[in-house]
């Protein structure tokens, strides 16, 4: 019989090592039975904003595959999107209370209960989509995290290399004057108000579900978000410009309820973890192309791309409220900034 394999220095034929493998597969698969068998039953929810078309979504099937797969079901994952559990501020208080166990919030909302994840909020800190991936996978994140855990969350993984770009109707915005005698929808958080107020728009707030009804109502003449989330929402039939302006980011995460995840078994604690880490990098990798893709579909249905070159006067303006917000955080998340920024050119 012919010898076609090496073992410990020794050959050995291919029958003999056709009856080791079946055996190591029987042995695993009886391990993992074991395991399985010694776990509890587990279900949880994860909530998110966004529709079920959305990054957001696809990120959290891939969390709910993951873990499921790897429990043998026996750790459930149910998705509740489109904000139907409530938006993200009742959602992570209601995670403190440990009643819904998981959910991907932008880091804007997130800042409300962790303070010091407004150095997310903060305008024109990140350059690029490959700059912010490379911030999500540092160390900088470690002091953020620990924060957060304080507060009775755990951030399993911070995503989405995406900004927050304007949207709007009236004149182009080439320059920081012309957001004058322009009203923008900003989500409810102090940093991006004063952002856009800072640049001479006039600002609101208002549920996004609503954002649409107020651009035809003619309440609002622009929003801001990323390519992809404008126009799953249908924006772009209602508005006649489409900026690069990159002047907030879009960063979005894993977060975990501490009190649901404490009580978890240590096995599923790991899976739950790397099941995010699985869901995140998925996000990255979708995430340009579909904002590629939607930039694309907006200005091929009529929509203008507005091109501004050099961003210097617009960091200028608005340099003077990230230096406000640091103010009022901790110092060492000043140091958290200059770490992130300094990133930007690895």
């Amino acid at each position: 019989m012919k010898l076609t394999k090496t073992l410990n220095g020794k050959r050995v034929n291919s029958m003999l090592m056709s009856m080791m493998v079946s055996a190591t597969l029987v042995v695993a698969s009886m391990t993992t039975t074991a395991i399985a068998g010694d776990t509890p039953e587990v279900t949880w929810k994860i909530s998110h904003t966004l529709n079920p078309k959305s990054v957001y979504n696809q990120a959290a099937e891939k969390f709910k595959a993951y873990v499921e797969d790897k429990t043998g079901g026996k750790f459930k994952v149910n998705i509740h999107h489109s904000g139907v559990l409530g938006w993200e501020r009742e959602v992570l208080e209601a995670m403190q209370l440990g009643t819904i166990e998981a959910t991907i919030p932008s880091l804007g909302p997130f800042a409300v209960f962790v303070p010091s994840y407004n150095v997310f909020n903060l305008p024109f800190t990140f350059k690029s989509p490959e700059h912010m991936i490379a911030v999500y996978d540092s160390p900088v994140m470690n002091k953020l995290i620990e924060a957060a855990e304080k507060k009775g969350f755990i951030v399993a993984t911070h995503f989405l290399p995406t900004f927050r770009y304007p949207l709007y109707k009236g004149h182009p915005i080439k320059t920081p004057e012309d957001f004058k005698g322009l009203k923008f929808r900003t989500m409810g958080v102090p940093a991006h108000i004063d952002t856009y107020k800072a640049l001479g728009a006039n600002v609101t707030s208002m549920a996004f579900k609503e954002v649409y009804g107020g651009l035809q109502m003619g309440t609002i003449d622009g929003v801001e978000n990323y390519y992809n989330n404008l126009y799953t929402m249908k924006f772009q039939e209602q508005t006649e410009y489409v900026s690069n302006l990159p002047i907030l980011n879009n960063a979005a995460a894993f977060v975990f309820s501490k009190k649901a995840f404490d009580k978890l078994p240590a096995e599923y604690k790991e899976i739950a973890l790397q099941g995010a880490k699985v869901g995140a990098k998925y996000a990255n990798e979708i995430a340009i192309t579909e904002e590629d893709k939607a930039l694309k579909a907006m200005v091929d249905g009529g929509v203008k791309m507005v091109f501004v070159d050099d961003f210097t006067p617009f960091v200028e303006l608005t340099e003077p409220v990230s230096k406000k917000y640091l103010e009022e955080m901790e110092p060492w998340v000043s140091d958290v900034r200059d770490k992130i920024m300094a990133l930007s050119d690895k």
